[in-house]
């Protein structure tokens, strides 16, 4: 249940380790699973299609001999029973079951007209606005707040944007890089206003994401800042699985649990998931990485969004290309890049490899870094 890109691949890595009975892919959304990264970047720019978003084409569903029940949500998972009911009232008997809701954009009381851009139907009333050139009031300085930002500045729209913390993206890139941004940000004209309460009235409230738990809750399930899974995708109940920014899932390479909101990770992690629903063992253990847009910048980052304690720039701090690495006790446990997707990438392969550099080897440009894997 879940039609998004978790769901989609839960459903492939099935077909993939060569389970033949039939699969049903439910969605609350009446679209195909798409790319949801392009709503506040390509989609919201005018460069990417509407067309151009799903994830494969429907043929290729009926290929993979996979029905889809569209527009039409899980009110009930039926646990005891083995038997999930719609919203119609339709019911569909299951014997392994894949919770694949996804999040939900965490709501601030007090903006009842303000946007939360989470799905299509959102990402096209946004859209729409920006074409027309209408300001935006923004809260929140986080990856979807910059790039709704970045996005509206490029086509002429007056921006604001309030953020709580004193630098964007502080949480996940720390004070140096989100500083960066900020300047980045306020040279194209949007009004960043930091350390601020949010104003009193707003067009896009853009304050992270909550995991949609409630169904799982309700039956029972272990649920901790996300459904708890194992290593495969293994929830609290026998028979059902989970897979995506709705998990809280045990990573091989990291000695705690995570939760991760990002579409690549969903797409492979709900990959594996599928397999091991078919009886694979081969849990997931890439190391996360996403991107980000904004203005002629893209950000990269591979990790967990897991506290660190020394941070180590390679390259002129605030002139791209460089590099940020984070460590803790030592070890390196995240990096980001502004228009370096090289150092990123290997930094990404040094992670997954159990494998960590000196600070004045991370720091060093003339060390290359895929010399840590040799």
């Amino acid at each position: 249940m879940g039609a998004g890109p978790a769901g989609d691949a839960a459903a492939a890595g099935l077909r993939d380790a060569g389970f033949d009975g039939s699969i049903t892919l439910v969605g609350a959304e009446p679209e195909l699973p798409y790319e949801r990264p392009h709503l506040s970047k390509g989609f919201l720019a005018g460069t990417v299609a509407r067309d151009e978003l799903p994830l494969r084409p429907a043929q290729q569903y009926r290929d993979l001999d996979i029905e889809s029940i569209l527009g039409d949500p899980v009110v009930d998972l039926g646990v005891e029973g083995r038997r999930v009911r719609l919203g119609s009232g339709k019911t569909i008997g299951w014997d392994r079951l894949c919770i694949a809701t996804g999040s939900d954009a965490r709501r601030l009381d007090g903006f009842p007209g303000a946007m939360y851009l989470r799905e299509l139907s959102d990402a096209t009333e946004l859209k729409s606005r920006i074409d027309r050139g209408q300001a935006l009031e923004i809260v929140g300085a986080g990856f979807i707040g910059c790039e709704v930002a970045a996005v509206a500045r490029s086509r002429g729209c007056d921006v604001r944007v309030h953020e709580a913390l004193a630098q964007p993206l502080a949480r996940v890139l720390g004070e140096q890089l989100g500083a960066y941004i900020a300047r980045v940000h306020r040279e194209h004209g949007v009004d960043l206003r930091l350390g601020a309460g949010p104003p009193p009235s707003a067009d896009v409230v853009a304050v992270g994401s909550v995991p949609r738990t409630d169904l799982a809750a309700r039956s029972g399930l272990e649920v901790d800042g996300g459904i708890v899974v194992d290593g495969l995708g293994r929830t609290s109940a026998e028979g059902v699985f989970a897979a995506g920014d709705v998990t809280r899932f045990t990573h091989p390479l990291f000695a705690t649990r995570i939760r991760v909101e990002h579409f690549q990770t969903a797409q492979r992690q709900g990959f594996a998931v599928g397999r091991a629903m078919a009886g694979a063992t081969e849990p997931y253990r890439e190391v996360p990485w996403f991107w980000s847009d904004q203005y002629d910048l893209n950000l990269q980052y591979a990790g967990a969004g897991l506290p660190w304690d020394q941070t180590v720039t390679r390259g002129k701090p605030g002139r791209p290309p460089f590099a940020v690495f984070y460590l803790s006790a030592g070890r390196l446990v995240a990096a980001a890049g502004i228009n370096d997707h090289h150092n990123v990438a290997r930094a990404r392969r040094l992670m997954e490899a159990g494998r960590t550099l000196t600070p004045a080897q991370l720091e060093d440009p003339a060390f290359d870094l895929r010399r840590g894997l040799a």
